[in-house]
């Protein structure tokens, strides 16, 4: 996917590209994106009653958006990671209970790189 100079890349390469880099804040915005969307979702659980019809159908909604946050939220993470121009075995650092919360906030407050680096020569964009 190559993005004309100036041109800014698409919100799909943002959620589920996996070439390039991307800084601090689109990072904890997708983040926040996602983790708003499985919250209303599970508000909606929370609030219909079980014998309700639509409870089955928010049920399968929950499911199915968290699904696919998760694969965003991996693929964000990716690209967070080559921003920090950091191996890509530490996004196993998401999916250790104990150390979770800690990797995470660390990603989204350790800076990128300055500069060019091995996965592109500007954040926020995909690989040249």
């Amino acid at each position: 996917m190559a993005v004309v100079e100036g041109q800014r890349p698409s919100l799909a390469w943002l959620f589920f590209g996996w070439s390039g880099r991307v800084s601090r804040v689109p990072f904890a915005l997708g983040w926040a994106f996602w983790l708003m969307l499985l919250s209303a979702a599970l508000a909606r659980i929370v609030i219909v009653p079980k014998e309700d019809p639509s409870f089955l159908l928010w049920s399968f909604v929950f499911v199915g958006v968290a699904l696919v946050s998760t694969v965003s939220s991996v693929l964000l993470t990716v690209k967070r990671l080559h921003d920090m121009n950091l191996p890509l075995p530490l996004i196993i650092c998401l999916f250790i209970p104990a150390i979770s919360f800690f990797a995470l906030f660390a990603f989204m407050v350790w800076p990128g790189t300055n500069g060019p680096n091995d996965y592109g020569s500007l954040p926020d964009r995909p690989k040249d």
